[in-house]
């Protein structure tokens, strides 16, 4: 089975249509290179064609295929003159199967006399001038499959492409784990389940006090899954904002909730208002925050994307921004309304981002469950290929961990939330010094799992047999397991007195005693590392 598919051909070949119904029959997800577009530049493809031109639109198409292109298990839609590239033709062919939708062309008039969106086509005979343009240079050729949909139905095509290219259709039973959380401030359900949020499971009580609503995304994650959020909303008579924010820890700064406020102000955001968090830990973060302060406190529901936020970050109200001295310096507790984790989204992480994501599972297992940390070690295989029955295993592990320990200490306060730091102080610091760009959350927490780890061992509060584990298993999913050259502990010192954990001088750090078990330690500032 091919991990993408891509679908080229003429406008009016059915592109869209096709590859939403085959993301409906498998476990693909449907993406729209158009609608990637729109999300990113904030407007209409015609506008995009009418003030910036054709040439500034095939440089975004361009910077757009970069973009995508390491996503997996999607079934992707692209623009009719995206193969007139050369080069994109060869990204195209990197991304996954390419299936070649020919439509003659008495039917492209047929579907396209009515349509008005299409900025190439504003002349009738444009139709033909470009058709045979294209038709003559053989650009759709190269595809891998080519199907003939003049003449059959968007069901049909799409059935023939499954068969095809031997696409798995879906065998997931549908089963939501319902948990619920229970803390001082805020009793609230986390829902758990495969394809949850597009089969809107009928267990899932989604509620909203006002028809003010907004959706807080990134242009990736919105283009392939707004759609699903909104087809909820609609039908409850909400027609949500939606507020596309740039990807990546690097905008996690004050700069970005201002501009997040100025939309939602706008807008004229109440305080009867929802605003959802469809995304990962820098997404959950910000629109948490813009949630507890916007009008004093609105309502707040997490649609965690990325392993990183299914697991941890979208649990347990911690929310806030980056400062030049610190990762999350600003921020609030604030607890969400409800969190719908669906796993399916697990399924498209590019690889990186996938591993990224099992550096806070490791530190799960490592900190509080030496059953998992075995799952680790012995299914690695099983959990890179994606296993899903075993991702939701995993997943809903960490999430009974992180609730058992929230439940019992929400705001940091008892200590015992604490232990959930494991990594993250050194982490944190490598984030800061490497300009939050050089290394992603899990890999800074890697590194910081070692070395703390590796400190423990040296005092003899860790046998060394359970710290080359630790090590091994972190190495194995190939996350890094040492600390930059450059990155010494003189200029790591500098970051620590603005570490939250730090009281008169002292900070309490998480040290691993065995697999499985934690205990705080306090350690004077000026001897840390």
């Amino acid at each position: 089975m091919p991990e993408n598919i891509v679908l080229t051909g003429f406008m009016g070949s059915g592109k869209d249509s096709v590859g939403q119904k085959i993301a409906e029959k498998t476990n693909l997800s449907f993406l729209s290179m158009d609608d990637y577009i729109v999300l990113k530049e904030k407007r209409t493809i015609n506008d995009i064609f009418e003030k910036s031109g054709e040439k500034y639109f095939r440089k975004i198409e361009k910077e757009t295929l970069k973009e995508i292109k390491n996503i997996k298990n999607a079934v992707i839609a692209t623009g009719g003159g995206v193969v007139k590239d050369k080069e994109n033709r060869k990204t195209l062919s990197q991304i996954g199967k390419v299936v070649y939708l020919y439509t003659n062309l008495d039917a492209v008039k047929n579907r396209l006399k009515k349509d008005k969106t299409r900025p190439l086509i504003k002349k009738k005979n444009n139709i033909l001038k470009i058709y045979n343009e294209r038709m003559k240079k053989g650009i759709y050729e190269s595809a891998d499959l080519k199907i003939d949909t003049s003449e059959i139905t968007p069901e049909q095509v799409s059935e023939n492409i499954i068969r095809n290219l031997e696409v798995k259709t879906q065998t997931k039973k549908q089963t939501v784990e319902r948990l619920i959380v229970k803390t001082e401030s805020k009793v609230y359900p986390i829902y758990i389940g495969y394809d949850i949020l597009r089969k809107n499971n009928s267990t899932i009580n989604l509620e909203f006090k006002s028809d003010k609503a907004a959706i807080i995304s990134n242009p990736l994650v919105g283009s392939l899954y707004i759609s699903e959020l909104e087809k909820i909303l609609l039908k409850q008579g909400v027609k949500p904002t939606i507020c596309i924010i740039p990807d990546g820890e690097k905008y996690k700064t004050f700069d970005t909730i201002k501009k997040i406020f100025d939309i939602l102000l706008k807008e004229k955001m109440d305080r009867s208002a929802s605003i959802i968090a469809l995304g990962g830990g820098v997404v959950g973060d910000l629109t948490g925050f813009v949630a507890s302060t916007l009008k004093r406190g609105v309502s707040l529901i997490h649609v965690p994307t990325s392993l990183i936020a299914q697991v941890d970050s979208s649990i347990g109200g911690k929310t806030g921004f980056d400062h030049p001295l610190g990762k999350n310096m600003i921020g609030t507790f604030y607890q969400p309304n409800m969190i719908l984790i669906d796993t399916k989204k697990l399924l498209t992480l590019p690889e990186k981002e996938f591993r990224n994501g099992l550096s806070e599972v490791i530190k799960y297992g490592i900190a509080n469950d030496a059953t998992l940390f075995d799952i680790l070690e012995k299914k690695q295989k099983e959990i890179l290929n994606r296993d899903i029955k075993l991702l939701e295993e995993i997943v809903t592990r960490c999430v009974k961990i992180k609730k058992g320990i929230v439940e019992k200490d929400e705001k940091e306060e008892k200590g015992i939330r604490e232990v959930l730091n494991y990594g993250h102080t050194i982490g944190h610091i490598i984030e800061a010094l490497s300009g939050y760009s050089r290394y992603s959350h899990g890999e800074a927490v890697a590194m910081g799992m070692v070395k703390e780890a590796e400190l423990a061992a040296e005092e003899k509060m860790l046998s060394e047999k359970d710290f080359l584990r630790i090590k091994k298993l972190i190495g194995r999913y190939e996350l890094p397991t040492s600390i930059p050259k450059n990155m010494n502990s003189k200029k790591m010192r500098k970051y620590v007195a603005q570490d939250k954990k730090v009281r008169k001088g002292k900070i309490r750090l998480p040290v691993p005693t065995g697999i499985g078990k934690i205990i705080m330690r306090e350690v004077e500032c000026k001897n840390f590392l």
